[in-house]
């Protein structure tokens, strides 16, 4: 490869390096003659200055602002996440508390009035579930063959799965009794939304019935049933304690969760543009770095002029940066009259080898062109020799 090229190449490098220079020198010298003088620069560039300043100011002021939120926002979230994982825990907590009291009070004699329904309920679950445990006992007992066995295995496993089902029937049934005596528990001011009398898990039940408690403030251990003596009306004193600390535990949570809500709602309120967050910072961005190239440039034109419009303002730091982007300038206008001089030289040697491709044709073309002249001679001669020949030819045969 000529080596032209490559000093070519190393030439514009170092070219477009000392137009970088002059530049950078250029945009300092205009961006410190700006800021030294606050702005105060002749025609419209003042004007330009303050507006490119304020609208980055102000565009890097909102992001700022926005950020802010969004941080604050994600936050708010993971308390929340927190608080929720925490209520669900105690909800559940709740709702073995309300199984517990359920049975305690199932289990009494006499049953709570309030109670009366559930245990026949409980009773009816109770004696499907004897049956299946006898049957399931036979069924583990049984002989015979692997066919037998195999039949025995199945029937085995779907009751053991009705087993499952029931008990968690049974534990329905006591947390529904549960409920019933708490609602109704002597001296307890409790009012009940009966949200949790249509549906839901047992866990939402009780943190609906908590949380009531909770309001209400009473002691549901009074008049529990043997609550004076010792047995089972002790620990049902304790279990109803429980309960009345997870109510108060949950409604704080409630109100802990209630704030943080309140607040990032108002957060996200507080924006007040129609784009997503993200999408506005994103917009805000690019003004501001559209805003930062125009005062580049605009530094730039106040650099290249400095010497016009300032004249004796400049210091001898601001005229040593315009001798300096001079250099640059100078150093780079050499380089490309360096560069044109080369191509030009490669021009030329192109144009060289072309005359010399041309004339190598031109000499092809004359050989041809002898070698022609030649062969027509011979093509003559011929010719002339056979017409000659003929000549004789008809001679003879006059003459004979």
């Amino acid at each position: 490869m000529d080596d032209r090229y490559r000093t070519i190449r190393v030439l514009n490098e170092k070219r477009r390096e000392d137009m970088l220079f002059q530049t950078r020198t250029l945009e300092d010298l205009g961006r410190s003659l700006a800021e030294r003088l606050d702005g105060g620069l002749p025609g419209t560039r003042e004007g330009d200055y303050r507006r490119f300043k304020q609208e980055i100011a102000e565009s890097e002021a909102s992001i700022g602002v926005i950020q802010e939120a969004l941080a604050r926002i994600k936050a708010l979230d993971e308390e929340i996440s927190v608080k929720l994982m925490e209520k669900a825990d105690r909800r559940e907590e709740a709702a073995a508390l309300y199984i517990r009291c359920g049975r305690l009070l199932l289990d009494s004699r006499p049953v709570p009035a309030e109670c009366g329904p559930y245990s026949r309920q409980r009773e009816l679950f109770h004696t499907r579930s004897v049956s299946l445990e006898d049957r399931l006992r036979e069924l583990e007992a049984g002989g015979g063959g692997i066919f037998s066995w195999l039949s025995r295995v199945i029937q085995a496993l779907i009751i053991r799965s009705s087993l499952k089902r029931i008990g968690r029937q049974l534990d329905r049934v006591y947390l529904q009794a549960g409920e019933a005596y708490v609602r109704t528990a002597r001296d307890a001011a409790i009012v009940v939304s009966g949200a949790n009398a249509v549906g839901g898990t047992p866990a939402d039940a009780a943190g609906d019935i908590t949380g009531s408690m909770a309001e209400a403030g009473g002691d549901t251990s009074a008049g529990v049933i043997g609550a004076s003596g010792k047995g089972p009306g002790d620990e049902l004193s304790l279990v109803l304690r429980d309960i009345r600390a997870l109510g108060q535990n949950l409604a704080e949570l409630d109100g802990a969760l209630g704030v943080l809500e309140q607040e990032k709602a108002k957060i996200s309120a507080s924006f007040g543009f129609a784009e997503k967050p993200v999408r506005r910072i994103k917009i805000l961005q690019e003004r501001a770095g559209r805003r930062r190239q125009d005062l580049q440039e605009l530094y730039l034109r106040i650099g290249e002029s400095a010497g016009t419009l300032f004249g004796d303002s400049l210091n001898d730091e601001d005229r040593s940066a315009l001798e300096k982007a001079r250099k640059y300038g100078d150093t780079a206008e050499e380089i490309r009259g360096e560069i044109e001089s080369i191509e030009a030289g490669i021009a030329v040697d192109k144009e060289r080898e072309k005359i010399l491709k041309f004339e190598k044709a031109v000499s092809g073309q004359k050989n041809r062109a002898a070698e022609s002249e030649k062969n027509i001679a011979e093509l003559n001669r011929k010719i002339a020799e056979a017409r000659k020949r003929i000549d004789e030819l008809q001679s003879r045969s006059t003459n004979g």
